[in-house]
């Protein structure tokens, strides 16, 4: 089953990554502008994060497994609605919908790991195992989502999605679906057990910052890049180099996790994603941006992994709460972000969304190294 998981990671990785190198053709097919369909990017990840307590109730109630199969049938539905013609408002409400039941399987994976492995550093490599499918979906979904938008159209990438998501279920369809045991704490004590545990809060804090800075800045780089007389299908492609920065570091971070302290992970995470947006804000171009995002991607890689093995561990009694909310506060951020990002970009321009970008990551990188410290330590 584990080594099933970075499947799964890939579709809902690429269910989102792949709209990013689309926006600007999208915008033009509904007649809107920018920042109008890029509300329904911001809509898919609000849902997901608000959605997120849900799945993490259903999950305790049917099992991670069961919880996989059901996310995946309705995420598949989700987004053949979304092909179905319709206005914006209606198109930004099916991504919502769709943002919402995606929201299921990639909390589930971690907190089946979670449960399975009890080791930090085995659960971190794990996690980081993860972070493979994440990868290869983001450089998926941004290389060919530009590609597509003028041969296929983005309507093609939704249905192509939908059948991943349908053979996905059926391919699982079989497999043991361990449910949490009979001792497990009722709702009210495991949102209680959660919201008074100070290192939970603060990771949740964490999270919604990280995501909003680094996710929502990096979303709109390819429509950045369009801006500045860049091909959709170009954007896409130097963008992936997001994702194999993602997967070479996961093949390093697997390897050092049980030699290397996690607030180091941070710190060089925090280094590495503040280069990369200075880059940007110094001079935007197709090779400063192939660049930027293998520091990004790196710094993603070793940043994101580590807050959530961090997560998994400080509430045990509740775990599946405290990741689906950690989730939750992560895809909130990421609406935050990109909503923020496109109206940073469309008003003041490239160099004030990445020099503010960058600023914030020193800042996030300030917080989160010195008490992941604290808290590593006191573990022992």
């Amino acid at each position: 089953m584990v080594a099933f998981l970075p499947y799964a990671a890939f579709v809902a990785t690429f269910d989102r990554a792949v709209v990013a190198p689309m926006l600007v053709g999208m915008a033009a097919d509904f007649r809107v502008d920018l920042q109008t369909i890029t509300l329904s990017a911001s809509a898919y990840y609000l849902a997901y994060g608000l959605a997120q307590p849900i799945w993490g109730i259903i999950s305790d109630q049917i099992g991670r497994i069961a919880t996989l199969r059901l996310a995946l049938v309705l995420a598949g539905i989700a987004d053949l609605v979304s092909i179905i013609p319709m206005d914006i408002d209606f198109f930004i409400a099916s991504r919502a919908a769709a943002g919402g039941v995606m929201a299921g399987v990639f909390p589930a994976a971690v907190i089946f790991l979670g449960d399975a492995i009890e080791d930090r550093g085995k659960r971190q490599s794990a996690i980081t195992q993860l972070q493979t499918g994440v990868a290869l979906g983001l450089a998926t979904g941004t290389a060919i989502g530009g590609i597509g938008i003028s041969t296929i159209g983005w309507q093609g990438f939704f249905i192509a999605t939908a059948a991943a998501c349908f053979l996905m279920t059926w391919y699982i369809r079989e497999f043991p679906n361990p449910k949490p045991g009979a001792d497990r704490l009722s709702l009210i004590q495991a949102y209680r057990n959660v919201f008074t545990n100070g290192w939970a809060l603060l990771l949740f804090f964490l999270v919604f910052f990280e995501a909003g800075i680094l996710l929502g800045a990096f979303s709109l780089i390819p429509a950045a890049l369009e801006l500045d007389g860049s091909s959709a299908s170009v954007a896409g492609l130097v963008t992936a180099a997001y994702g194999v920065a993602i997967l070479l570091t996961s093949v390093l971070v697997r390897k050092k996790t049980n030699s290397v302290p996690p607030h180091r992970f941070l710190l060089y995470g925090g280094i590495a994603t503040t280069l990369g947006f200075v880059i940007l804000g110094v001079y935007l171009s197709e090779m400063t941006v192939i660049v930027s995002v293998l520091f990004q991607g790196a710094g993603w890689v070793l940043m994101h992994p580590t807050l959530q093995t961090w997560v998994t561990s400080v509430t045990p009694m509740a775990r599946a709460t405290a990741v689906s909310l950690f989730a939750g506060f992560m895809f909130l951020g990421n609406g935050a972000g990109i909503f923020a990002a496109s109206h940073i970009l469309t008003n003041w321009g490239p160099e004030a969304l990445f020099g503010i970008a960058a600023a914030l990551t020193v800042v996030l990188t300030a917080i989160a190294v010195p008490t992941q410290r604290r808290h590593f330590l006191a573990q022992g």
